[in-house]
């Protein structure tokens, strides 16, 4: 699929998108990008208004020149793409932690775009949207103020929505996690809440459910009667960069085991649901994240393997116990499941970048010739989106030996044109109330549950920290741990 080859489903519903936290780096590398991009392949609605909230002293067209000069991210965009865009585009100055005042103004814009003039026969009602690219610690003022100044009311409860989409972290435990639900749920319904991993947008993250419950070679073999074991590598080159403070306080099973790796394992691992629907897909994806099984004192110090890569105290400007690297090796309660480890590995500062997911199957119980191996499946999430499945093939000449091949799919390579990025892909889905890649607070608490039998161990501190040069594959105990269990990282 590309942009060119995509039409939508529906007429949209006419759209106001306020985003708050306008200036920073996600919206300037990811959200204004992803949505002139979708403005320029027409996948915005006819009626669409985008207001960005910031405190510097700009206006419309300064705001916009200001994030292309900022953004990184923004493929060619011409004269002509600009101006449309900018029809589109309110650039609103305002401070809702200095001066709550501002926000009577920015109700009254949205009013105004609902009905221009204070003309009934002009009169359009507009689906309310929120993004909050902010601070989590600025939730609850935000949408304390969003209330008090009557943004949050739609001009038709029936007609139209109002919607609210938050970015990670979705708290920092399982106490957090609840407080911060509870606090969105105070305001908003669950069917109003978009909280988004943007690594559940990636083309082969979605693809993952098509290859298990749209193929019929699949389905049949997803079990522990014919899958080893299952990996899921996510490798960064990059070290913490300009999220030092942050990561130093979290760490990289807070930062992306909680979100990203457990969000893959559950489309991994969940039942085929009834429909496609949000909520038939969320409760399959629930029943995987509450099976996952928690941890006691012998089991950390078997699974779990902890590193820092060297150089991290002096680039953080302090001493230091966080784990910029993990491997873990965990179970799912669950029949399909039994017996069957999934080892899961993220880290920062190492040789390459890659994200990925093995699922390798149990070699031939019996097998007429020598040297078979085991069939792997692998999901390349990045770079290069693709799906390659390992098979047995005869070298040519003489006798029968056997090399392992793969089969290739890449979506580069079958799909001209454009591919739209995650961030386009989940907005678009938020326009259309689509919640079927969003997470649910039930997720979002089941997750933490999981994370905190880990990290709030009392143990935890206590487990060894191992070093690792930059620009490797992590610690050697991490391999290591790989080899106990007879096994090693595939990384192809």
């Amino acid at each position: 699929m590309n942009f060119g080859a995509y039409k939508l489903s529906r007429q949209l519903s006419p759209t106001i998108l306020t985003i708050f936290g306008s200036t920073g780096d996600l919206s300037a590398d990811y959200l204004v990008p992803a949505l002139l991009h979708m403005d320029k392949h027409g996948l915005l609605p006819k009626n669409f208004k985008l207001v960005c909230v910031g405190r510097r002293e700009l206006n419309t067209r300064g705001y916009l020149n200001f994030i292309l000069e900022k953004s990184g991210k923004i493929k060619k965009i011409s004269a002509k793409d600009k101006k449309n865009f900018l029809k589109h585009l309110i650039y609103f100055r305002g401070d809702f932690a200095e001066n709550p005042e501002d926000f009577k103004d920015l109700a009254k814009i949205l009013a105004d775009h609902e009905m221009p003039g204070g003309k009934a026969k002009a009169h359009k009602c507009y689906n309310r949207l929120f993004y909050f690219a902010t601070n989590p610690q600025q939730f609850a003022s935000l949408t304390r103020i969003l209330k008090s100044s009557g943004l949050l009311t739609a001009c038709s409860e029936h007609e139209r929505q109002t919607r609210v989409l938050v970015e990670k972290p979705f708290g920092f435990n399982l106490k957090s996690a609840r407080a911060l639900n509870n606090l969105l749920l105070k305001y908003f319904k669950e069917e109003q809440i978009y909280r988004i991993d943007h690594y559940v947008g990636k083309e082969t993250v979605q693809n993952l459910m098509v290859a298990r419950f749209a193929n019929s070679l699949f389905e049949p073999l997803w079990n522990n009667r014919f899958i080893d074991h299952v990996e899921i590598s996510v490798l960064e080159k990059d070290g913490v960069g300009g999220r030092a403070n942050f990561y130093d306080r979290t760490g990289a099973i807070e930062d992306f085991l909680q979100n990203h790796i457990l969000q893959m394992l559950a489309l991994i691992a969940m039942d085929e649901p009834y429909q496609l629907t949000a909520e038939m897909i969320r409760d399959e994806k629930l029943r995987v994240l509450q099976s996952l099984a928690p941890y006691d004192l012998p089991k950390l110090k078997a699974r779990l393997v902890k590193g820092q890569y060297a150089g991290y105290q002096k680039e953080i400007g302090r001493e230091s116990g966080t784990e910029t690297y993990f491997a873990l090796k965990t179970y799912i309660n669950l029949p399909r499941w039994a017996g069957v480890p999934f080892y899961l590995r993220t880290g920062k500062r190492l040789s390459k970048k890659l994200t990925q997911i093995s699922i390798h199957f149990r070699e031939p119980v019996r097998c007429l010739f020598e040297g078979c191996a085991p069939n792997i499946l692998t999901f390349k999430i990045q770079p290069d989106e693709s799906v390659y499945l390992h098979i047995n093939n005869k070298i040519p000449g003489f006798g029968i030996r056997l090399h392992q091949g793969s089969l290739f799919f890449g979506y580069k390579k079958t799909f001209s044109g454009e591919l739209p990025s995650a961030y386009e892909r989940l907005l678009l889905d938020f326009i259309e109330g689509d919640q079927r890649l969003f997470i649910r607070s039930d997720e979002i608490e089941a997750s933490w549950k999981f994370v905190d039998s880990i990290t709030e161990s009392p143990q935890f501190r206590k487990l060894p920290l191992y070093q690792y040069k930059p620009g490797t594959n992590g610690p050697k105990e991490a391999e290591e741990f790989m080899h106990k269990d007879a096994k090693e990282w595939w990384t192809s």
